[in-house]
């Protein structure tokens, strides 16, 4: 009987441990079935020779490193940089960035432009060379001498209207004087620039040396010019029109297609008396030039120019350089003329405009605007008589014909009665201009209130 009862015992003892070894071991599996997916890191494939290589196992490490895996389709989302250990999904945008501006600057890199410049006009050969560029659609940089610029007003305001950029290649052109000494040259310059202004209402800011720099600019003309605002710029590939009297087309083109490798190209060409060979010569020159994928600009003062090096003749000469006392009075204000200015509002009743630094000016403190811009801008309608130098407004049920001749505006109301008043109209280019003021109170808004802020001039009228 006892010995029975160890028997059973015996045996529920054992099913028990079994039982429990059971039970240990499906835990054990279950929860190593449910450990969270091991990370991978995205490796780049090894180099492999054409001999057979054998795979390599990879070998259990401990936590908390992970075992190396490669990628497969599917599990991109467990994807680790081997370098960052970021994400490789927020890797990849930083890479197509990267690939993106390499192709950019490669892209600028190919690019191909040339800038058509004209030396010493305007002159009767202006009007070929900008028919051309119009036929062609093509822009250019003409380096105008103040005093045909001051006799050829007409051919100033066509290159500007064009859309040609203009520069100043000083007064007269003669040599002995540019080049004696620095305040001649800058006597022309202000003298060239202020012929300019008059007739576009902006200065040229570009300049260009007679003859170029080299052998003529010392450190001194470079580096005052430089400090009045002014960019200074020479030339890449010289057409070799003005090396003597009479250059024949052919040799100019061939001169000016010569070698066309280099991604920026500044040619050097004259449209002044005596060129019109340039001139026979260009359309074949911009052919050459669109032929080989280049583009037209234009030159800016803001870019970085092409200038030749001071020879040892010039940095050996015995030129009298100006003062301190000189400089502080001529140079150093001269850069103030093309710091950005402020805008010119106009609140008008219950509208506005603006204008742009450079369209307006302020004279005697008195706004000089033109009148064209100001009228439209404002939803009013001008007409032009060129005839008679003169412009006629509507605009808010007001007449207003301003005369530049005459110097009056003359108002004319629904009943035909005239009124006439003096005014400042004034020519410039193609424009009218008159004073802010007395075209507020012409047409029935006169002004309530004028002030400057920091970032703007404004106008108020009724």
């Amino acid at each position: 009987m006892k010995g029975s009862k160890r028997t059973l015992i015996r045996r529920m003892i054992i099913r028990g441990l079994l039982t429990m070894a059971i039970i240990v071991g499906v835990i054990t599996v279950l929860s190593k079935n449910n450990l969270p997916a091991a990370a991978t890191q995205d490796l780049p494939e090894p180099a492999v020779s054409p001999a057979k290589v054998s795979p390599v196992p990879v070998q259990a490490v401990t936590p908390p490193f992970v075992p190396i895996s490669r990628s497969t389709p599917g599990n991109n989302a467990a994807k680790v940089s081997a370098v960052t250990g970021k994400p490789a999904a927020a890797i990849v945008p930083l890479v197509q960035k990267k690939e993106q501006q390499k192709e950019q600057k490669e892209q600028k890199k190919s690019q191909k432009t040339v800038y058509l410049t004209f030396d010493d006009g305007p002159s009767n050969v202006t009007p070929v060379v900008l028919e051309t560029l119009r036929k062609q659609g093509v822009k250019a940089t003409f380096f105008v001498l103040g005093e045909q610029a001051r006799s050829r007003p007409e051919l100033i305001n066509a290159i500007w209207e064009q859309g040609h950029a203009i520069g100043n290649h000083t007064y007269n052109h003669n040599y002995h004087d540019l080049y004696s000494g620095f305040t001649e040259f800058w006597n022309q310059i202000k003298q060239t620039e202020e012929v300019v202004r008059d007739i576009t209402g902006l200065r040229p800011q570009l300049v260009r040396a007679p003859g170029g720099t080299y052998g003529h600019f010392d450190a001194t003309y470079f580096e005052l010019l430089k400090e009045a605002g002014y960019t200074v710029t020479d030339w890449t590939v010289d057409s070799g029109d003005s090396k003597r009297k009479g250059v024949p087309a052919a040799e100019i083109l061939r001169q000016s297609v010569a070698s066309m490798k280099a991604s920026s190209i500044i040619l050097l060409l004259h449209d002044g008396a005596g060129h019109s060979e340039s001139a026979k010569a260009l359309p074949e020159i911009i052919a050459k030039y669109k032929a080989a994928g280049y583009t037209f600009g234009v030159l800016d003062a803001g870019q970085e120019p092409v200038q030749f090096r001071v020879s040892a003749e010039a940095a050996a000469s015995d030129r009298t350089k100006p003062s301190k006392a000189w400089i502080a009075s001529n140079i150093l204000p001269n850069a103030g003329l093309f710091a950005p200015g402020k805008p010119l509002a106009l609140e008008v009743g219950m509208l506005e405009a603006k204008l742009e630094p450079g369209e307006f000016r302020i004279i005697g403190g008195q706004y000089m605007v033109p009148l064209r811009a100001v009228i439209e801008r404002l939803g009013g309608q001008v007409s032009w008589n060129a005839a008679s130098r003169s412009g006629s407004i509507i605009w808010n049920g007001h007449h207003v014909s301003a005369d530049a001749v005459k110097k009056r505006l003359t108002l004319t109301s629904e009943d035909g009665t005239t009124v006439y008043r003096q005014s400042n109209v004034e020519m410039i280019g193609a424009s009218l201009w008159l004073p802010l003021r007395e075209l507020l109170e012409a047409t029935g808004h006169p002004l309530l209130e004028a002030r400057v802020t920091g970032g703007e001039r404004r106008v108020i009228a009724s």
